[in-house]
């Protein structure tokens, strides 16, 4: 051990390689490196820190730099932890390092934190801090578990303005950029781990766990529950990352200016889900992978969803314009779930359930779930393909949910098949587009928010493009396309039929429909499906179907509708209801 004094300020240095050289171990008597005030600006350096009886570094003072160290690993890489946290951030502690890499080198590992019987980081109550190019529950290599006992990092007690990660996504040792979606399919794909990420993996509760009123935490370019390069589980025994009881929070993988998802979060192989946020509003969530490899090509389940919103979660956005979207595939559940009274949720550019621009890469559930009651809940310019159950499921008592515009059973674009598709003959998704079930109510399937998408487009579905069952009531579907492509000049039919209305589901309009005079309302297409373009039947009742275009498509992109181009295989409309008071006239057969 080298005790160097510098300008009055003193370090703690083993070694000045990137792997420690000399061990400090407490044998279970004494307390760990304790910084406490007068130590502001003071560091360690290249240590194995081991057996202390608490914490492995308890951070009183601020302005510490911990680089190169083993803490909870002896000099060999193997588990000797200490009886608390690896490394413990106290209020009075702001403004620390832990973790560099100047070089910008990927997959360099500043200090290794692993074996520690509690967290391996915990900040309480701390701001300022960054915490970069660190692996946190893993070997040094990053390819197996050494658990800490507890959450790999954990922010709590008001902590505020932490920022976990960074954005660089060069790798200067070999002049790579990542760009995992190959701009859009248009490139090979380079896949690196962002250089200021950290590998937070294999830690016997969560990845990160993020509560107690914490604000204005950041995480960027960070491994979450795989191995050093993403591409196989390594996974946090419940979610990769859970943010409870703690608003203005951000997921953030890159900005606007950049390549889509060259600054990503990879939140994959966990045991719970990828990203759970529970009673928290204003949560952020931009360019990450949940459940799909970093290579944007493998898939790496979470076991249980992507993403999960629920409690009372308020205004939570996931996504924003391309390149700000988010992939959420290959997981074992839904891609996204928003359940509670969670309310004011944002889904926009999601991938759900294929890779960014390319094939199926299947969730084991729906592409998005919503049974909230909280209202207000949109999803927006999104693909939801490539799921094993239905595209979109608006169940239990929802509403107040838009779904508009999206392509759900296509390709990315919308104008092909979905490669490798679930489904039965390799439809796009393994049930319906849109489901709709329970006591689902009051909610819009259409709209007219300018994006990418023309309308909304539900097709190349193993059953109907739109099902409406159980009791739900009073939901209205309008300007949306049934069974074409998005430019509606090429036909891929729905299984069983475009729009099915049954159970005891009533007041449901197939409509055209505007929400405010600044609109003009428009109707839906359903053509090209096998079986009838609606079919209303069980004990459906009081349900309405007008103004809508059966059979018609266009010559060309910019041409008009054709009638007879692309009919369903049976009827446009098909009544076997026993339920009263539905209306089917008039339409355009």
């Amino acid at each position: 051990m080298i005790l160097a004094s510098k300008g009055g300020l003193y370090y703690v240095a083993g070694n000045t390689t990137t792997a420690p050289l000399v061990a400090v171990n407490f044998n279970n008597v004494a307390s760990g490196f304790t910084f406490n005030s007068g130590s502001a600006g003071s560091g360690i350096y290249a240590l194995s820190i081991i057996g202390s009886n608490s914490n492995g570094i308890t951070l009183n003072a601020g302005n510490i730099v911990l680089l190169r160290n083993y803490i909870g690993l002896n000099l060999s890489g193997a588990a000797s932890g200490n009886a608390k946290d690896g490394i413990y951030i106290a209020t009075s502690s702001t403004n620390n390092v832990i973790g560099t890499n100047p070089n910008s080198i990927s997959g360099l590992y500043s200090n290794v934190i692993s074996g520690n019987t509690q967290n391996g980081i915990q900040i309480y109550g701390s701001a300022g801090n960054k915490i970069q190019s660190n692996a946190i529950g893993t070997n040094p290599a990053g390819t197996a578990k050494i658990a800490n006992g507890f959450n790999g990092i954990y922010v709590t007690y008001y902590a505020v303005d932490n920022t976990i990660g960074g954005t660089a996504y060069i790798n200067s040792a070999t002049g790579q950029t990542n760009n995992p979606t190959g701009n859009k399919g248009t490139v090979p794909i380079v896949s690196i781990a962002p250089p200021l990420g950290n590998l937070i993996s294999g830690n016997s509760l969560n990845g990160v766990l993020i509560d107690g009123g914490s604000e204005l935490t950041v995480l960027s370019g960070n491994f979450i529950g795989t191995n050093n390069v993403g591409t196989a589980a390594v996974g946090n025994t419940l979610d990769g990352v859970l943010i409870r009881n703690a608003n203005n929070n951000q997921l953030i993988g890159c900005t606007f200016e950049d390549n889509p998802f060259i600054y990503y979060n990879v939140l994959s192989g966990n045991g719970g889900n990828g990203l759970h946020i529970a009673d928290s509003n204003a949560i952020l969530v931009q360019a990450n992978f949940f459940g799909a490899g970093a290579n944007n090509a493998s898939m790496v389940p979470n076991g249980g969803h992507g993403i999960l919103v629920d409690g009372s979660s308020a205004g939570v956005q996931v996504g924003g314009v391309i390149p700000l979207g988010n992939v959420s595939a290959g997981n074992t559940l839904d891609g996204i779930k928003v359940s509670g009274t969670a309310s004011g949720f944002t889904t926009f550019n999601m991938f759900g359930g294929l890779y960014a621009f390319q094939g199926a890469a299947p969730n084991g559930g729906n592409g998005i779930t919503i049974d909230s009651t909280g209202g207000s809940n949109l999803v927006r310019t999104n693909v939801f393909s490539g799921n094993m159950h239905h595209g979109i499921e608006i169940s239990g008592n929802a509403s107040g949910v838009t779904i508009d515009p999206n392509v759900v059973g296509l390709n990315t674009e919308g104008t092909g098949a979905l490669a490798n598709g679930p489904g039965a003959n390799g439809a796009g998704n393994g049930g319906s587009g849109v489901y709709i079930a329970g006591t689902a109510h009051g909610n819009y399937i259409g709209g007219y928010n300018n994006s990418v998408i023309p309308q909304n487009t539900f097709s190349g579905n193993a059953r109907y493009g739109i099902e409406i069952v159980g009791t739900a009531n009073s939901n209205t579907v309008f300007n949306s396309v049934i069974g074409l492509g998005t430019t509606q000049v090429s036909a891929f039919g729905n299984g069983l039929g475009g729009v099915y209305i049954g159970g005891g589901s009533n007041n449901n309009s197939v409509i055209a429909y505007t929400p405010s005079s600044s609109y003009t309302a428009m109707s839906s297409v359903i053509s090209g499906n096998t079986g009838d373009g609606v079919l209303i039947a069980d004990t459906a009742f009081n349900n309405t179907v007008q103004g809508n275009y059966f059979g018609y498509g266009k010559r060309s992109i910019v041409g008009n509708l054709v009638a007879g181009l692309f009919p369903n295989s049976l009827l446009p409309v098909h009544v076997t209801s026993s339920g009263s008071g539905n209306v089917t006239t008039p339409n355009n057969p």
